[in-house]
Order: C-alpha cells, then structure tokens, then sequence
C-alpha cells in the first residue's frame, strides 16, 4: 500500500513538471458555474474569464435564439463590457423572453474557442387578477378570477370556507382564470381562498375573496300613470329589488333627465315641477340598474288644465220687475263643470229651470279658445227681478284638478277657478220687524231705539216724535250706526221724551216707516203677595206670586228686610230673592221670633209698597231630615256583579250639623213583583258610616245576580233621620262573595259560652256608668276616687255635657255689633242676651247653605204677645 501511495505521487510531480515546461492549455471559464438564474424584473450577470495559455483573446458574448451578438454598449437593456481581460454580460432588467442559452467566444491562437452558460428566468408568484370581492350574476357559469403566474408554473387549489377543498368536477371547473362555478346560486355565497404553490422552490401564495352572488334588478312596483296639474307637481315613484341595491335613474322617453331644477331626483322618487302643458305631458321610464342588470319600466303624465274663469261681469244693477242675465266663460282641460251659486244656498243652481223658482233658468254653450284650451260659458236668467235676488252669486268650475288640488292650492291659481258677481236690484225700502216696537225707560235714564231698514240704493233713516223731526247731536238725542241700521239714544229728560216715535227710511225708489213707541216705566206698584212655605229651624222657605202691573217692567228681584222682633228696623238684615226663586231666607237662629218685610225691584227702582208685616218663629233643634236616593230608574241594575254606588241628596241638618250617614243593606227576596220585604235567609246584612258632607258610597261585598234594599240615615247630635229607602238587583257573574257558605247553628255549649260573656259585658258596662256618673263602683274604687257626690255639682257637670256643641263660628250673613247686643239684652225680660246666644245656640247649623255670613239678633216676644 505504501508503494502504491508512493507511485501514485511521483506521477503527479511529473505531470506538474509537464505544465511548467508546455503551460496549461487555452479555456474560458463561465460564472457562475452550473447556469444562471436570474430573477424577473431585477438585474443579473455572468462573467467569461480567459484562461491558459496561450491566453484566448477577441471575446464576445452571443445568444443563441436568436443568433446574435450581444452589443457592447451600456445604455442598452442587455449589453456586453469587458472588466480588464474578463467580458461581462449584464442584464439591466430581466425579462422573461431572456430566458435561454448564451455562448461566451474567443480566439487561442487562432483557433476559435468558446463556453455556454444557460440562463433561467425565476419569477415569484404574482397573483395578477384576483379580487377579494366578486359579485358574479346568479344563474350565470360563473368565473372566480384568481389569475396567477410564476416560473415554474405554480400549482393552484381552491378552497371554499374555512375546511373544504374543492376538487375538480361537477359544477367545479379549474381554468387558467380562475374557478368556473356553473349555474352559480345563492347558496355558493361563501368565502373561497386561491392558493399557488410552487414544489420545486417551496414558495406559496393565497388569497381569500369573498363572493356574494349579485341578482339583477326587478322592479316589483311599477310607476303609475300620473295626473298632474298646470304650474304645480306630480310624482312618480318606482321600486325595484336586486343584490346589490339597484340604483335608480328617469328619463323622459329616451332622454335622460338631467336638470335637477325641472326634474329632481331622490332615489326612486322623480318630481317634475312647474308642470307644463306642452312640454311635460309625455311617457316617463325608470330605470333600476345594478351590476348584474338592469330593468325599465314605463308610466304616463297626463297633465290637467285647471278651471280657470275667463270672463264674468263683477257688478249688475237692475231695477226691480226687470229681467237680468248674468254670463260666465270658463276654461279648463277637461272642459270644466261650471255650476252657478248663490250666497246663502246650499245647493247650486241646476241646468235649465229651477224647481224651487221658476223664474231662473241655467243656459250651458261652448265658449271661446284660451291658449289652445276650451272653454264653456253658463248663463243665468231671472225674470221679473225682486229684492230678494240682491246679492253675491258664484261661478265656480270643476274638474280633476279640483280633486288633485287641496284648498289652498286652488287658491294659487289664476285666473281663479272661482269668483263672484253681485246682483243689485233697485227697490224701495223695506223695515224690518226684527226689533221690538216698544220700548220702556224712566225719567232720568238713556234707551237706544233702534229700526233697520233694506233697500237699494241704501236708504237713509230719518227720526220723528208725535209727527216732528228729532233734532240730533245734543244731550237729549244723538243718533249711532250706519244706514241701513239706524240706533236712536234717548235721554228722557221729562214726559215730553216719552211717545210714539217714527223710523222713516228713504230711497230713490221710495220709502217706508214704521212706528215704535217709548212709554214711561215705573217701579212695582204692587206690594207682592206672599205665603210661608217651609219652615226649618235655621231657614224659611216663602212663595212669592208675582201680581200684574200691565203697561209696565216686570220684577226682576225682591229686598228682603228681616230683624229681631224686638230690634229696630233700622238694624234689620238685608236679603236678597231673584225672580223666580227659589225664596229661602236662611242663617237664622232656632226657636227665635223674627219679622220680615219685602219690597219688589225692577229696573225703574224699587216698590213704594212694601209686604205686610210677618212675624216668624223658627223650629226648634231638631233630629236632620230624611235623606233620599237619587234614582236614575225605576228597577236599577248595577253594571258590576259585586258592588253598587248609591248616591243621596243632602237634607236639611235641623239645627246642627250631621255628622255622618249610616247605610244598611241586605239581600232580599221577593214574593210577587210588588212584596219585595222579606230577607234572604242566612244571608249577612252590611252597615257601613259615611261621614259628611259624602254623598255618595260603593257597597261592596255583594253577592252576583241578588236583589238588595239599602237603607239610609242621616245622624247629628239629637239624633238619626227619618230612613230613604232603595232597591237594585246585582249583575249575574262569577265573584268570590256568592262562593258564601251559611255558617252552621251553634250547640248549647256555644249558646251558653255566649250568655256568658254576654252578662261579663254587660257588668263591665253598668260598672263604668256609675263611675262616670256616680263616682261608684269597681273602676271607681281601683281610681281610689271617693263617690257620692252632691246632686248640685252633678246637674252643672251635667249641664255642661248638654249644652257643649259644635265651634261659634258659623257662615251667617252679617254681624251686629257687640254694643248692640248689650244694648238688646237690656230690654224687659232679658238677661245678658248675647252670652244666652252664644251658650244656647253654638252648636246650630245652617240648613242651606248660605250665600253670605248672617247674625241674626233672637230676641222673645214682649209680654204683650
């Protein structure tokens, strides 16, 4: 082994020897070695070196397709340049087509020499067209574009959500362009990822793109044909439905609208505006359009001229008995309806004669043209003229418009779809009768008169007393108004202003008058004649009969003057009656003598002649009077099944206040449709207290479809009323109440547990009575009090408790003074007056309600009564 190393080695020492003396032989070297790669749209080079020896020399670089000689000139994109003996082929930017074979060439002593270099293209993947949101058209075969390219060529897959991978197949075709998904739906909306991969160099590239399936536009509603009127707008409308949302544009036939001014536009709403009869009435399309589609659809402008009065005469005057003829012309498209109104009718005239007045008759012909517009003209005639034709007539016209348009719309148009004419018919005055005839005053007072007066021309309104002209403008008379209604003021100084006066009225056409007679007015010349009524111990109710004074003013109210019997009149109250009652006199004093005088009133003062003298002696305390139901029907029935509302009139107190009212009510049963008394048996019976001043109370706990009798009472502090009594029936229903179960009877042992406790109730009752009143008994000696006392301290005790009652202050009409009570308590029989008021009466209570605070004076009768 050792000598083989040792030939091994000698062999190469001389085979160096060799190139030391001979050289190496004549090469050129290419790097980089093994090719190069070089990288799309980047720089790249390769260099040929000369080697050996002799050293080649003359090098060129050459490509093989095509066959030529790659320049030496730097300001190409591919050129050649030596770098001392080294050429360099130098790439500015890459292009694909530079892919291929170059030879390096030489010359070694003359003889050709050369080298190739193979020259590869890398491109990185490039995903060239590849939106990440696609809207491809429903049942369409739909391309998803993902366009890649790369060198080597990537491999692409596809990918739908976040887990399936799609394979080829079926309704998944695999193109150059991208995945071709035939008859695409809704349901392939999803999210797709492209994915290039390139084995060979281990790059890889994805995109994710999102397809939602667009739907091309469908106009579900239409527009409409449209009315429009002249100089005002009409819409269209128009919608339709598609993915994405379609966008909406008009035109007028095939013409796109594009002044937003004439035309504007919001979404699916066109507008036009200021229509125009010539111009704008035409066919409309609207257009929805999305990136799947688009649709039209079609409507028409039909534009309505509206009524519009051309001619009319706005004033005719006529005497009466003559004929007139009254003409209006109006245009309008349609041709209007013209119709012809009178001020105060409510129905227009019809075609032809009328039937309420023969006398009119309505004439309908063709009219004029207006601006290539028709019109019609509507004549009215009325025979034989009369008072009663004067007045505004109307001439209105009518078409479509008038529905399109709202009132104050129509008012905008011009010339307008409606005016007027007067009528004036020339007659001779006519007084009315509305106003009274005759008139009352008094001395010392002012009256206006007044007479009004129809005619035309306008009559003028003279006055006149007992045949001569009334002088105007001074304190006596002065005249008010504008003819034709006339108002004379009248100061009646004196008798001499009292008389028959003359309302003239004077026109062209004539003249007409009429007598109104102004007559003295005095106070009631009769006392009047009045009757005790009722009699409560706080109130007095009087009837008071009215007695005739013919030729004279009624009476409108009576004085009342009432006082103590014996107080001076000129102490005496003051009261109030209006006419027609009702006549109470109230806030007086129980068991208390009063006198009473009154006197009539009407507007010429108050009677000279009073009513006799009446003496009154109001009724003592007593229990209230007997509250009543107020009864809407005979039979009531209560809407509720459980429950009633009763309601009662508040009776008179009797001297002191009520305190409360006490309702009982029952269930009862009724024999007959008449004997209605008799209770339900094992029923309970309710009571409940209502406090004044309630008038009204909800029964409650009622049994469904039972008939009851309520009970009522009024309590003050003497005691309970006279009762009211009231029948209703409850609504048939279910409620908790009629679920009552009648209790079972008691045993003896129950009953004698009762009497029992009964007797222990009744002990403790009498024992604490004759402490309270005799200082005796069980309670007494437990209070350590001593019993027995005397009889006198008992009867003051005693008095106290009786005559304790309800505040002093009390809503009478006025006060007297405190003076003048002690000056009445003076009198024979009386001892301090005014603190026996106070003590004996401090408890009473009014039994109406008083308009305003009293104090009557109560005073005895005198011995000679």
């Amino acid at each position: 082994m050792k000598c083989q190393m040792n030939v091994l080695l000698v062999a190469v020492v001389i085979y160096t020897a060799v190139l030391v003396v001979h050289g190496a032989p004549s090469e050129l070297v290419i790097t980089p070695t093994g090719g190069l790669v070089a990288f799309l749209h980047e720089e790249a080079t390769s260099l040929c070196r000369p080697e050996g020896s002799p050293l080649p020399t003359n090098l060129e670089w050459w490509s093989v397709i095509p066959n030529e000689r790659i320049p030496e000139n730097i300001t190409l994109r591919v050129y050649a340049a030596f770098q001392q003996q080294n050429l360099q082929l130098y790439f500015k930017d890459v292009w694909s087509s530079d892919e291929g074979t170059y030879i390096c060439k030489g010359r070694a002593s003359d003889t050709p020499i050369d080298n190739t270099q193979s020259v590869s293209i890398y491109q990185d993947i490039t995903i060239v067209d590849a939106p990440t949101v696609q809207n491809p058209v429903i049942d369409t075969d739909a391309l998803i574009k993902c366009k890649v390219t790369g060198n080597p060529k990537p491999l692409i897959e596809w990918q739908r959500g976040a887990s399936t991978v799609l394979e080829a197949g079926g309704r998944y075709i695999f193109e150059e362009d991208g995945l071709r998904i035939l008859d695409i739906q809704e349901i392939d909306n999803d999210v797709y990822t492209c994915r290039a991969t390139v084995h060979e160099t281990g790059r890889a590239k994805s995109v994710v793109i999102y397809v939602e399936v667009s739907i091309p536009p469908e106009i579900t509603d239409p527009p409409d044909n449209v009315q429009g009127v002249e100089a005002f707008e009409a819409q269209f409308h128009c919608l339709a439905v598609g993915k994405p949302t379609p966008d909406y544009s008009w035109y007028k036939g095939n013409q796109p609208l594009t002044d937003p001014g004439k035309y504007p536009q919001s979404g699916n709403y066109l507008t036009v505006t200021k229509i125009d009869n010539f111009t704008d009435e035409s066919l409309y399309r609207c257009r929805a359009q999305n990136s799947a589609g688009e649709e039209y659809a079609e409507a028409f402008l039909d534009v309505i001229i509206p009524p519009k009065v051309q001619d009319i005469r706005n004033k005719t005057d006529v005497k009466e008995q003559k004929d007139v003829w009254m003409n209006c012309t109006i245009s309008g498209e349609p041709i209007p309806t013209v119709v012809w109104w009178k001020n105060g009718r409510t129905q227009p005239f019809v075609e032809g004669v009328q039937p309420d007045d023969s006398r009119i008759t309505i004439f309908k012909e063709g009219g004029p043209i207006y601006n290539n517009v028709k019109s019609s003209i509507l004549r009215m005639q009325i025979r034989n003229a009369r008072s009663g034709d004067r007045g505004f007539y109307r001439c209105e016209g009518k078409n479509e418009a008038n529905d399109l348009l709202n009132e104050q719309q129509l008012q905008q148009i011009w010339p307008p779809y409606r005016r007027d004419a007067e009528l004036l018919v020339s007659f001779k005055p006519l007084v009315s009768f509305e106003y009274p005839g005759d008139y009352y005053s008094w001395l010392d007072n002012t009256v206006n008169l007044t007479c009004f007066a129809e005619g035309w021309p306008t009559p003028d309104i003279t006055w006149w007393l007992n045949g001569a002209p009334v002088i105007i403008d001074n304190i006596y008379y002065r005249k008010f108004g504008l003819d034709p209604l006339s108002f004379l003021q009248v100061k009646t100084a004196s008798p001499a202003f009292f008389g028959v006066y003359q309302c003239l009225a004077k026109n062209s056409e004539g003249e007409a008058f009429r007598n109104i007679e102004l007559r003295q007015a005095y106070p009631p010349r009769h006392e009047p004649n009045v009757k005790e009524a009722q009699r409560t111990p706080t109130t007095v109710m009087y009837d008071i009969i009215p007695t005739e004074d013919p030729n004279n003013l009624p009476v409108i109210y009576y004085n009342v003057l009432y006082k103590l019997t014996n107080a001076n009149w000129q102490d005496a109250q003051l009261y109030v009656f209006s006419q027609g009652g009702p006549y109470i006199l109230d806030g007086l004093w129980p068991e208390t003598y009063y006198k009473v005088v009154m006197r009539a009133v009407n507007l010429a003062g108050e009677s000279e002649y009073p009513s006799r003298e009446m003496e009154l002696l109001t009724e003592r305390v007593r229990e209230p009077y007997t509250p009543t139901f107020i009864k809407y029907e005979e039979n009531p029935v209560s809407q509720y099944s459980d429950r009633y509302l009763v309601r009662w009139k508040e009776p008179g107190s009797g001297g002191r206040q009520i305190n409360h009212y006490q309702l009982t009510y029952q269930p009862i049963v009724c024999n007959d449709d008449v004997t209605c008394d008799q209770f339900e048996p094992g029923l309970p019976t309710m009571s409940v207290l209502v406090m004044a001043p309630a008038a009204s109370e909800m029964l409650r706990m009622l049994f469904s479809g039972q008939r009851y009798r309520v009970e009522i009472k009024a309590r003050n502090s003497v005691d309970y009323s006279a009762p009211d009594y009231l029948y209703f029936t409850t609504k048939e229903g279910n409620n908790p109440i009629s679920n009552y179960v009648v209790p079972p009877k008691l045993g003896s042992g129950g009953i004698a547990g009762i009497i029992i406790l009964g007797m222990f109730i009744l002990f403790i009752v009498v024992d604490l009575l004759c402490c309270v009143l005799f200082n005796c008994g069980v309670f007494f000696f437990c209070c350590a009090k001593d019993c027995g006392r005397n009889d006198k301290e008992k009867s003051i005790e005693m008095e106290d408790v009786k005559e304790s009652g309800l505040p002093d202050e009390r809503p009478f009409a006025s006060y007297l003074s405190l003076d003048k009570l002690r000056e009445i308590s003076q009198d024979e029989g009386e001892i301090n007056l005014a603190a026996d008021l106070r003590e004996r009466h401090s408890d009473v209570e009014p039994d109406v309600i008083p308009d305003r605070e009293k104090t009557p004076i109560r005073a005895k009768p005198s011995a000679s009564k």
